[in-house]
């Protein structure tokens, strides 16, 4: 995944119900960090990090829907925000991915 001046990229938005590693990658100018928030009161975050940094965030994921979130400064604000979903119709069936090298 990917941090901005002002976006969170994700290559997926659907997952199924486990355990993940996300690479959060800083590839804006300015510091940024990632947080995730979501079901069952889960929120975690990473230390804040330079452009050309990334950092991991190992988190367990339930059935439900999290926010994915810089929480530095009024980023959040300027739209460095986005959701993915945990379960339901579209990760049915399939099986929680491991993060390749490049994580997500």
């Amino acid at each position: 995944m990917t941090l901005t001046e002002f976006a969170v990229g994700v290559p997926q938005r659907a997952f199924a119900p486990g355990t993940y590693t996300f690479t959060a990658r800083n590839q804006g100018q300015t510091i940024h960090a990632l947080e995730i928030v979501g079901p069952g009161g889960l929120d975690e975050r990473t230390t804040t990090f330079r452009g050309g940094q990334s950092e991991d965030l190992t988190v367990t994921l339930q059935p439900g829907s999290y926010e994915l979130l810089c929480p530095v400064g009024n980023h959040r604000q300027q739209g460095m925000t986005t959701t993915i979903t945990v379960g339901g119709d579209s990760t049915a069936g399939s099986s929680p991915q491991q993060p390749t090298a490049g994580g997500y």
